[in-house]
Parts: C-alpha cells; sequence; structure tokens
C-alpha cells in the first residue's frame, strides 16, 4: 500500500526476475572484449584508412631503412671517442705547483683552440733548461742564444713551476657557456609569455571570457599563433633588433603565447562551478571570486604546465642559433658544418644533463606550488 495525495492505492507487484535485456547486458559487462557499436567500427574503420593514406604519402621504405642500418652504425662509431672541446673559463687566484711537463702533456690531448696550443708552446720553451738544449744540438731560439751569451750560467728552472700556465684555469667544456645563454633565453621568454598569456586564457575560456565575440576572436589569435614556428618568430625579430640573445627572448615569448593561453584556457575551464557559486553567494566581489574561487583552482595546472613548457623552450631555444637568435644552436651548427662529431656528441651530453637537472628541479618546483 502506498499514499497518494491522502489516497491508499495499490503497488503493481513487480517481477525480480532479469529480463532478457537485463540479462544481455550482464553478460557483455562480464565479457573481457569490448563490445562495439557500429559507430564504433565505423570510426575504427575510417581512422585505418587514414593511417594508411598517412603511410603512402611519407613513401614508408622499411627495406631501406634496413639497408641503412650499417651507415648508421658508422655514424655513431664517428661519435666517439667524444670530445667536450675544453675551454678556459676563468683565472684561478692562486698558482698550482705541479711539473708544467706532465700538465702539458695532459692538457695536449683534450685542447684544440689555437690559443691554448700557443700559450703550451710558449710555457714549454720557457721550461726547457739551456744545458738540455745545448746536449740535443738543435738550433736555439734567439731570445735563448741571446741569454746564453753572458758568461754567469742560468740558473735552472724550478722543477715545480710557480708561473701562471694552463693548469691555473677553471677549464670547462666549450659547449657549456652556450648552454648558460639558452637556459637564459628559455626562462626569460617563458616568464614573458606566462605574463601574456594569462589575459589571453582569460578570454579565451567559454566560462569567464566577456562576451562569445571575444571568444572567438580570441581563439583565432591563438590558433594563428600556434600556426607559426619559432624559426619564423626568430627570423623577423633578427630584422628588428638584429643577432643575438635577445632576439631569442622575443621569439621564444611571442610563438609561446597561443598554446599556453591555450593550456590556461582549458584549465579554467575545468574549474568547479559550485566553488564559484558559493563565493559569490557570500556576497564576495567579481575580483575577490576570482581571487578565491578560480585561482586555487587553477594554480596547480598552470604551474605544470609553465614548468614543462620551459623545458620545451630549451629545446626550441637550442635551434633558434641557426638562424643567429644565440644559444647553442649556434655552436652546434658550426660542429655539424665542421663535421666534429665527436665535439657534437659531447655537446648533447651537456645538454642532456642540463635537461635531466630542469627537470629534476622542475618536479621540486611544482611540489612545492601544487
Amino acid at each position: 500500500m502506498a499514499i497518494t495525495n491522502g489516497i491508499p492505492t495499490k503497488i503493481a507487484p513487480t517481477n525480480n526476475r532479469p529480463s532478457e535485456m537485463q540479462s544481455g547486458d550482464r553478460e557483455r559487462l562480464l565479457s573481457p572484449l569490448p563490445h562495439l557499436a557500429w559507430r564504433s567500427l565505423i570510426g575504427i574503420a575510417l581512422a585505418a584508412i587514414i593511417a594508411f593514406w598517412s603511410v603512402r604519402g611519407v613513401k614508408a621504405e622499411p627495406a631501406a631503412l634496413i639497408e641503412g642500418v650499417p651507415n648508421m652504425v658508422g655514424f655513431v662509431a664517428r661519435l666517439f671517442p667524444i670530445d667536450f672541446d675544453w675551454t678556459a673559463l676563468a683565472e684561478l687566484p692562486f698558482d698550482i705547483p705541479l711539473p708544467f711537463t706532465v700538465s702539458a702533456a695532459t692538457f695536449t690531448d683534450n685542447l684544440h683552440g689555437d690559443e691554448a696550443q700557443q700559450q703550451i708552446q710558449q710555457e714549454l720553451e720557457k721550461q726547457v733548461p739551456l744545458d738540455e738544449l745545448l746536449a740535443s744540438g738543435q738550433p736555439m731560439p734567439e731570445t735563448t742564444m741571446a741569454e746564453a751569451a753572458p758568461a754567469a750560467p742560468a740558473a735552472p728552472e724550478p722543477w715545480f713551476s710557480t708561473k701562471p700556465s694552463v693548469l691555473n684555469r677553471v677549464w670547462v667544456p666549450g659547449i657549456l657557456p652556450y648552454v648558460v645563454e639558452t637556459l637564459q633565453m628559455a626562462l626569460v621568454g617563458t616568464l614573458l609569455a606566462v605574463v601574456l598569456a594569462i589575459p589571453v586564457g582569460l578570454f579565451a575560456a567559454r566560462n569567464t571570457s566577456p562576451h562569445p565575440m571575444v571568444y572567438s576572436i580570441v581563439r583565432l589569435i591563438m590558433n594563428a599563433n600556434r600556426a607559426v614556428p619559432e624559426l619564423i618568430f626568430a627570423l623577423i625579430f633578427v630584422a628588428a633588433v638584429g643577432l643575438g640573445p635577445f632576439t631569442g627572448v622575443l621569439a621564444l615569448a611571442v610563438a609561446s603565447i597561443g598554446s599556453l593561453g591555450r593550456y590556461y584556457a582549458e584549465a579554467i575551464e575545468q574549474i568547479d562551478p559550485q566553488q564559484v557559486l558559493a563565493v559569490r553567494a557570500t556576497g564576495a566581489s567579481s575580483l575577490h571570486v576570482f581571487r578565491y574561487a578560480v585561482v586555487p583552482q587553477v594554480m596547480p595546472l598552470v604551474a605544470t604546465y609553465s614548468l614543462a613548457y620551459f623545458e620545451y623552450n630549451v629545446r626550441a631555444a637550442s635551434i633558434l642559433g641557426v638562424v643567429g637568435a644565440g644559444g647553442v644552436g649556434l655552436r652546434l651548427n658550426q660542429y655539424i658544418g665542421l663535421f666534429q662529431f665527436k665535439e657534437l656528441m659531447g655537446a648533447v651530453i651537456v645538454l642532456v644533463v642540463a635537461v635531466t637537472i630542469i627537470d629534476r628541479l622542475g618536479a621540486r618546483l611544482r611540489m612545492q606550488l601544487i
């Protein structure tokens, strides 16, 4: 019995036994194989046709790849032994008391600059005693003969050198200063892009855009921005401000606005509207609603996207040097043009280490912000 509007009514008896449709649903749910509707089958068929069409369009030839494996192995063999192209970064404020003959033999195998070779040769000539030159029978330099003219014997050089030499410097891989410049470019460019992309993301989100027309226009501009590669922006800014890392900073900042703005807009559209209504129900203004209901929800995604795009800009900045926009790309292009593949491999290793450090630091920073 049930009471409806004060009138008792009877409830029709229900059949607790599962119907044929219910048993079919149970069997379908218990089956490990997916149940595909005809629409899903049509979609899979279309995807397969598009994939086959794409493979034919790129002229994929697996046989050519197999035949080229020995050439690939030969190229990889030319990358070893790895050479980091060492360079002097700064002078040390003290002298290292080591035999210079040993230090020269150690550094000669690693240094390849003409200036470094001249310095080593000059130091070696200063360290060779006069009696060894006379005993060898080799012609003496004019400066050495002038010193040998006086009757007084020349004082022997100390075994441990106290003169400035190549040892009294800080030696780093030659690519390291360019890597540091690339990191600086990516950092400044990403910061500028974040500042510019936040308002773009607000206008491009459906729930925060002031008008549908504004939403459509901003979305169109973002699509156009993402369609232009960073190299094109770099060429434009090279014509405007000339060569150098500042050109790369501008190119990275402008090229990142479209992608970051889209990510920020999607993060804003995913917020819980109930929290916004709850804060608005307290009588808060629009600014307070944005501060206490929108920002806390989108901050984890904004931090994640920003840090991820900083890592992407490090790789993008490595290419901008090809067009004169600064960074490590210029040095890599020189290595490739001069067929210095061993130095190229050393540069790649330094880049891998730098990107790994950035990834670890970014993960720790992201944990602090989330």
